[in-house]
């Protein structure tokens, strides 16, 4: 029986390091959206320097990416993310850009014209991905924030990670898909996900985290 499982959270909340050791620890293959790199034709301006235009495309790209790397693992996977996380950055950073001055609810944020139809087209595209979520993950595995960000310069400030999550957990829950929350350290989260999912382990937890590491 294949098992497709995404697991999900904002900036920083350890995806990376539970899906590495989740594969490890159950054989399943990990896959990912690679990185938000530099827009087709930039010249290598900062991520915060990115036009809405190059930040819709580089999201197109990479819910690309993502859908073929899933498609290549048919017999199961260990999502890090997934593909409702291409939305929620680009909905975000339309919106209130990479470093909000609150988590003031998105609801009640001001948009102009421009950002507006901008965002009509983020949210098209999350349709899309909503309907392949629907259609392809059998669990989430939601994590939610519970470590500072560690970066001395990251990409997005607390208040986005916030917002992120408050703008994930419902399109989680309006899926249909079971959504697990799990928290603690690493070897707790994966001793949790594998009661949680029925998943079986082929490796000793510890074991899995060292090769995780390596």
């Amino acid at each position: 029986m294949s098992s497709k499982i995404a697991i999900t959270g904002a900036y920083g909340s350890g995806k990376t390091a539970l899906s590495l050791a989740l594969s490890h620890l159950t054989g399943i293959p990990r896959t990912q959206g690679t990185p938000m790199r530099e827009p087709i034709g930039g010249e290598g301006h900062s991520v915060h320097n990115w036009t809405d235009g190059e930040v819709l495309q580089l999201t197109v790209n990479r819910y690309a990416e993502r859908l073929l790397g899933e498609q290549a693992c048919a017999t199961g996977f260990i999502s890090d993310g997934s593909v409702l996380h291409e939305w929620v950055y680009a909905k975000l950073r339309l919106v209130v850009g990479s470093y909000p001055g609150t988590a003031q609810d998105l609801r009640r944020r001001y948009r102009n014209e421009v950002t507006r139809a901008y965002e009509d087209v983020a949210d098209h595209i999350g349709r899309l991905a909503a309907r392949h979520a629907k259609r392809t993950y059998q669990h989430f595995v939601h994590l939610p924030i519970e470590f500072g960000l560690a970066e001395d310069n990251p990409p997005v400030n607390e208040a986005f990670r916030s917002l992120s999550d408050e703008l994930m957990l419902p399109a989680l829950h309006e899926s249909g898909i079971p959504v697990h929350t799990v928290t603690g350290p690493l070897a707790e989260r994966l001793e949790k996900v594998v009661a949680l999912t029925g998943l079986t382990p082929v490796m000793d937890t510890e074991e899995a985290i060292r090769a995780a590491h390596s």
